[in-house]
């Protein structure tokens, strides 16, 4: 069995998009339906915020054994399984019934999102080195586009009942594994897969250490994790800070969303193929980390000069500097490491993601109620100019990056 020689990229956009939109497609109905199961209102912040934090961290521990396995049995079955289990998941959700039965709903689907990293490793078993930032590029402008979509399409399926968003995405979800069914090849050839598949490889640490064993992968994640931070405040101090300092209500702020997910559709949709033939995908990503620290600056100066064009124009700056680098680091990673790893580390480094994803939240609540919101935008600033640092002094292989082309990442022999 050979590789297709280029993805069915259409299924894979469809795929991406329905994997993005597992938790926004709510956001718009998420209070009414816990408000249904918890009355005091008071409470409902914490249920809503355990429903988001309860998805990263079962997507952290199932991203790297969902890896592995589709390094040994293949990207396609664990591509096809967890399109059904994310079925499953919003079909629960939607039923309902008691809260115990919502949080199952955000498990199921929490596990079956970690295919992101065999979809990911899918990408990269059947494209050329020089076509996968492009291919990369256009995952992350469907991941924009769900954050823009699945909000407004959330909020208009709930004309029809609360539950309706979901029902119609578990609906959509089925059509697309049947889709995939017929327009889905395997991408990892038989004599490439890791043979030594045993019960250890359903331990999500021990992945995770395996997938981290590369000093060229933990720099890169490490990278990653820095910067994937400080996305937490766009989410959680942003909005507090713009409600606070101009008195914004919540129509005003889903404009700042809808401007983030715009850019990004823009930058790695459109833009980021021909930088990367200019720059190529190291240089560009260090760029991509200098654009979003310049952009998390600006936002830190919103509390002490709170004027709308200065918080437009930094999320707009920081949405460029994420759309690069995003795309960018996915390129690096697969350049890295060989076939047989592609799923482990792809799925390792997702669920680094996911775990920055489910403690930002947490640290930045307590850092904002502690030290206010210039302070605290101002500590993610910091973050990402330390992950600016460490991808500058990264030695990401032997040699330099040819004019118009991608580094050479092979990984050294020892040392971080």
């Amino acid at each position: 069995m050979k590789a297709p020689q280029t993805p069915p990229i259409y299924f894979l956009l469809v795929t991406t998009f329905l994997f993005g939109i597992g938790m926004s497609l709510v956001f718009p109905v998420l209070p009414f339906l816990v408000a249904r199961y918890v009355p005091d209102a008071t409470q409902q912040g914490a249920v809503i915020g355990g429903l988001a934090a309860v998805f990263a961290l079962v997507s952290f521990f199932s991203a790297p054994v969902l890896g592995a396995v589709s390094d040994a049995f293949g990207r396609r079955p664990v591509i096809m399984l967890s399109l059904l289990g994310s079925a499953l998941g919003f079909l629960l959700f939607g039923i309902g019934g008691s809260l115990t039965v919502l949080f199952l709903g955000r498990v199921i689907e929490g596990l079956t999102s970690g295919a992101m990293g065999a979809l990911m490793a899918y990408i990269a078993d059947s494209t050329d080195e020089e076509d996968r930032g492009k291919v990369f590029g256009m995952i992350g402008a469907t991941v924009g586009a769900a954050m823009i979509v699945g909000p407004a399409l959330g909020g208009f399926l709930s004309r029809f009942g609360l539950s309706a968003p979901v029902f119609v995405a578990a609906g959509v979800t089925l059509v697309n594994l049947l889709w995939g069914h017929f327009v889905l090849p395997e991408s990892l050839p038989r004599d490439q897969r890791n043979r030594h598949f045993d019960a250890t490889h359903l331990n999500p640490f021990l992945q995770l250490g395996h997938a981290l064993q590369r000093p060229v992968v933990r720099r890169l994640v490490g990278v990653s994790v820095l910067f994937t931070l400080p996305l937490s405040l766009m989410q959680i101090v942003l909005p507090l800070t713009v409600r606070d300092t101009l008195g914004w209500g919540p129509a005003q702020i889903g404009t700042v969303f809808m401007v983030s997910g715009v850019v990004d559709i823009v930058m790695q949709g459109v833009l980021l193929p021909h930088l990367i033939r200019l720059l190529g995908e190291r240089r560009l990503g260090q760029l991509g980390l200098g654009v979003g620290l310049i952009g998390m600056v600006g936002l830190s100066l919103v509390p002490l000069k709170p004027v709308a064009a200065l918080v437009y124009l930094s999320v707009l700056v920081f949405s460029l500097g994420e759309g690069v680098f995003s795309a960018c680091l996915s390129t690096l990673l697969s350049l890295a490491i060989p076939a047989g790893e592609q799923g482990r580390v792809q799925g390792g480094a997702q669920a680094m993601g996911e775990l920055a994803q489910a403690v930002g939240p947490l640290a930045t609540g307590q850092l904002y109620s502690r030290m206010g919101p210039s302070a605290t935008l101002g500590a993610g600033a910091g973050s990402v100019l330390l992950a600016l640092a460490l991808l500058l002094t990264a030695k990401i292989g032997g040699g330099e990056e040819a004019p118009g082309g991608s580094p050479d990442v092979t990984p050294p022999a020892a040392g971080v």
